[in-house]
């Protein structure tokens, strides 16, 4: 009877009838609540509807009823992943290739969590078993180079990269990936052969074409670097890192004005003072309650911008199901957002006025750092406008201008500095770089990013 069951509820999960399979697992557990079979594919099946809490109580439920399943622990470290709760998911994808030395999924899953906690090398030597159980997967091989290369062992994620384009020539990232390890490691010429045949497989991916410009800049070849910029952007949407990648190779060429106007550090940054929701009074009580509200969403090791923050600590997802303070946080972003538009000067041809979005959605997450804590730069990827607001400024400054160190630039860009007080939000360009120094005390910032909608 049983057997007659699942798999009956298991074909009415390949063909989409959900609440089919609710109905009959629902049938037995009330036949059997020990049926872990049933508590797992109704967590399948919440999985599937986007109830992840659901489904992390259904699968922990049938992982402790059956504690010997591996597919149970990997499934579970799925949705733990879901809900960003890397920690808890490295714990589950552990467990399961402990029970199944052999099975690939949970040691894939595990190097890539171990990735995102920053503990590169412990993923390598995940991907190291993994490419022992699947050596022909092209995409093992290239995750443990990404990982070698975040550790800095130049020298063995180069033979990684290189052995993942020998296994599938056809992939433009590896290309790209390779390029771009390459140029770190002092070969410019082989990088920008290497970014040709990424382009040559995908013409229209912007990131292929920065990495060929950066190649180029470190070849010294700064004006063919411009002209990679110019050619993809005549003919592509708006991208932030092609813009970024622009006004450096503006400035470098000699056109120091033309790359003032493209990031408008004057023009178009902007630091204001939020005004107090009425609810907390005064600005103090409000970033109390963020702090309190912010302090919730930190996982220590998560660093969503590739470890761009250092000796501190960043949250993740920070508008998803916000709390009362953020939530009247992201209405005072998107009214100060308004204002900006409104203020804008008549330019259609410039990228951030050109494309000022109908519609948009926050993205965003809190950084705190400590006294010599730190962020290097960065650009926001997805965004059209970028933003901090300082929940706790201390004596600390934000940069903006500034490209990451692995630009090899000769010329000093344009630079500006923000000394926000506590209480006040800043606004630029999506693609300009910002880096937050060391300084004397802590410091707590929520950054966001407005994208695109429509």
């Amino acid at each position: 009877m049983l057997e007659r069951q699942l798999a009956k509820a298991e074909e009415e999960f390949i063909a989409g009838r959900l609440d089919a399979v609710a109905d009959i697992c629902g049938e037995m557990i009330a036949a059997d609540p020990q049926c872990h079979q049933a508590y797992y594919l109704l967590g399948r099946t919440c999985v599937t509807l986007g109830k992840t809490e659901q489904a992390l109580e259904l699968i922990a439920r049938a992982a402790e009823i059956e504690q010997d399943a591996a597919p149970y622990h990997t499934e579970l470290g799925n949705v733990l992943a879901m809900e960003e709760k890397f920690e808890d998911a490295a714990d589950a994808y552990r467990r399961a290739t402990e029970l199944a030395p052999d099975f690939i999924d949970p040691h894939v899953n595990l190097g890539a969590v171990l990735q995102l906690l920053g503990r590169h090398a412990e993923a390598v030597e995940i991907y190291r078993k993994s490419v022992e159980l699947a050596p022909d997967a092209a995409m093992l091989v290239f995750n443990m180079a990404e990982a070698q290369r975040a550790m800095g062992d130049g020298e063995a994620s180069l033979d990684a990269y290189r052995q993942a384009v020998a296994l599938e020539s056809g992939w433009a990232v590896l290309h790209a990936k390779l390029g771009d390890a390459l140029v770190d490691h002092g070969d410019p010429a082989e990088a920008v052969e290497c970014c040709r045949r990424a382009i040559g497989l995908a013409p229209d991916e912007a990131d292929h074409h920065i990495a060929l410009a950066r190649a180029l800049l470190a070849a010294g070849e700064a004006r063919s670097a411009l002209s990679t910029c110019d050619a993809y952007m005549a003919s592509h949407p708006y991208h932030s890192g092609l813009v970024a990648c622009r006004a450096l190779l503006l400035n470098e060429v000699g056109s120091r004005s033309a790359a003032e106007r493209l990031l408008g550090l004057e023009a178009l940054v902007r630091c204001v003072d939020v005004a107090v929701p009425t609810a907390f009074g005064t600005i103090e009580a409000f970033n109390g309650a963020l702090s309190e509200e912010v302090e919730q969403r930190f996982a220590p090791e998560y660093d969503p911008d590739l470890l761009v923050t250092q000796n501190g600590k960043q949250s993740t997802s920070l508008f998803f199901r916000p709390g009362p303070g953020v939530a009247l946080l992201m209405e005072r972003i998107d009214e100060a957002v308004r204002a900006y538009i409104g203020d804008l000067p008549d330019d259609p041809n410039h990228p951030l006025i050109g494309h000022i979005p109908d519609r948009w959605r926050l993205s965003g997450w809190s950084v705190t750092l400590e006294p010599d804590g730190f962020q290097t730069a960065h650009i926001g990827t997805e965004g059209w406008l970028g933003g901090l607001y300082a929940v706790e400024a201390g004596d600390g400054i934000v940069e903006l201008g500034a490209p990451p160190e692995n630009w090899t630039c000769s010329v000093a860009p344009p630079l500006k500095s923000l000394a926000p007080a506590s209480g006040q939000l800043m606004l630029f360009a999506s693609y300009v770089y910002r880096r937050i120094p060391a300084a004397g005390g802590t410091r707590c910032y929520i950054a966001f990013e407005i994208v695109a909608e429509g």
